[in-house]
C-alpha cells in the first residue's frame, strides 16, 4: 500500500522515494545545505533511509518527497516530529543548487496543502539554520510563516561550533471536520438544535405536488 501519494504543481512534482532513487538521494546528500550536516559514506545507508521512509509514513511519524523537475530530481521533502494528535508537524526542505526558491516554494506548498487536507494539520512548523540562503527566510514569511522562537546555539557546524535555529510556524485555520454519528449533519432529526435546510423542505414539497 502506498501512503506517500504523487502531488503534482505547476512545472514540477513531488512523488514518494524507491530504490531505483539511491543515486538521487546520494547525490543530493553529498550536496548538503544545512550547515555541518554530515554526508553519507557508503550508499547502503540511503537504502536505508528509504525504507525507513516508508515505514514512518505507514504509522505517520514522518513521510519524504522526491522533487522532480522536468524528469530531473532537484531535491526533497519531508516531513519530521509529526504529532497526528496534536495537528502538528515539522517541515523541511532539502536541495540542490539548481532548486530556486519558487520552485521550493511550490513543492512546500503542494505538500502542505495535502497534509492539511488529508490529516487536517494545522500547525506546520519549518527550522531555518543560520548559514542557509536567507531567501529560505523570505519565502517563509511570504507564506504566512511566522517566526516564533530563536533557538540559541541549537545545530551542532563543526567540532566546538553552534549555529542558532530559528523557528517558523504557520498556523492552517480551516475547521477540522467534527466527528458524529452517521448523518448527524445531514438529517435535522437527529440534531434538534440545526435549522432544517430549506432546500429539502423545497423538494419534500415539490415532490409531494407531484
Amino acid at each position: 500500500m502506498k501512503f506517500t501519494p504523487e502531488l503534482e504543481f505547476t512545472g514540477g512534482k513531488v512523488r514518494p522515494l524507491g530504490l531505483d532513487d539511491i543515486d538521487h538521494l546520494w547525490n543530493i546528500y553529498q550536496q548538503p545545505e544545512l550547515p555541518g550536516q554530515a554526508k553519507p559514506s557508503q550508499k547502503d545507508q540511503i537504502a536505508r533511509i528509504i525504507d525507513y521512509s516508508v515505514k514512518m509514513a505507514a504509522t505517520q511519524r514522518g513521510m519524504m518527497w522526491l522533487i522532480e523537475i522536468e524528469n530531473k530530481i532537484l531535491g526533497m521533502v519531508s516531513v519530521f516530529d509529526w504529532q497526528p494528535s496534536s495537528l502538528r508537524l515539522m517541515l523541511r526542505v532539502d536541495g540542490l543548487p539548481e532548486l530556486t526558491i519558487e520552485q521550493r516554494q511550490a513543492a512546500l506548498q503542494c505538500t502542505m496543502g495535502f497534509l492539511a487536507k488529508k490529516y487536517h494539520t494545522r500547525n506546520f512548523a519549518y527550522q531555518w539554520v543560520e548559514g542557509q540562503q536567507p531567501q529560505i527566510q523570505n519565502m517563509l514569511t511570504s507564506m504566512g510563516y511566522e517566526l516564533r522562537a530563536t533557538l540559541r546555539d541549537a545545530w551542532r557546524v563543526a567540532e566546538e561550533g553552534f549555529a542558532n535555529v530559528l523557528q517558523y510556524h504557520y498556523l492552517n485555520h480551516q475547521e477540522k471536520p467534527k466527528a458524529g454519528r452517521v448523518g448527524e449533519f445531514d438529517n435535522p432529526a437527529q440534531n434538534l438544535n440545526k435549522d432544517v435546510n430549506s432546500d429539502l423542505i423545497d423538494k419534500a414539497n415539490n415532490k409531494g405536488a407531484k
